[in-house]
């Protein structure tokens, strides 16, 4: 409607602007004639149109903006509108949940988790309470100090040949040396040596 209401003003303002130009032509024509009046009415003519115009232009700005606002208005509806479906569509999903319900089932969930780790906790208990902490590492000390002896005694002592380089010990009879062994050459001589400067 509004758009059919401004093309009419742009037809109008059309043609009072063709009347406005030929009121503009008549005037100065009938200047150059020397036609005094009807030059001036030609101009009061021309004025008038010019009026008119100015009219026509300020109506067609006034109908632009309210085609414009309307536009804008058209434009929230519809984003209201969605905007609306939008949040239908999460309440239908969300159902009849609020905070404090979320914060009802947390509580609970926790207080259940509570209850199962203290039942836990009560099965285990008497497994480990049957063994002591304590008493387990002595046993396992005396496993070890058994351990170390048997080792001991399965396994010969030997003496380190650095210590003590004895000869070992012989397997058949020792043959004495013989008194009268025969000397070395220089022992000998020495003796015989000997025996001459005391004769």
């Amino acid at each position: 409607m509004l758009r059919d209401n401004l093309a009419v003003l742009e037809k109008r303002e059309e043609h009072i602007q063709r009347k406005m130009e030929a009121a503009l032509k008549e005037a100065k024509e009938k200047g150059m004639k020397k036609d005094k009046n009807g030059a001036l009415l030609a101009l009061k003519r021309k004025k008038m149109f010019e009026a008119e115009v100015n009219k026509l232009q300020g109506a067609r700005i006034t109908m632009d903006s309210q085609i414009l606002a309307l536009e804008s208005a058209s434009v929230n509806i519809e984003t209201f509108r969605a905007m609306k479906a939008g949040a239908n569509a999460m309440k239908g999903i969300r159902g009849d949940i609020d905070s404090d319900k979320v914060d009802d089932m947390m509580e609970e969930i926790q207080e259940e988790r509570e209850v199962h780790d203290a039942i836990s906790e009560a099965i285990s208990r008497p497994g480990q309470d049957l063994f002591n902490d304590e008493d387990l590492l002595n046993e396992l000390a005396e496993l070890d100090a058994l351990e170390l002896e048997e080792k001991m005694l399965s396994t010969p002592a030997s003496i380190p040949q650095t210590v003590f380089s004895l000869p070992s010990v012989p397997t058949s009879a020792v043959q004495q040396q013989q008194i009268g062994e025969e000397e070395s050459e220089e022992s000998r001589s020495a003796r015989e040596l000997q025996a001459f400067m005391m004769g």
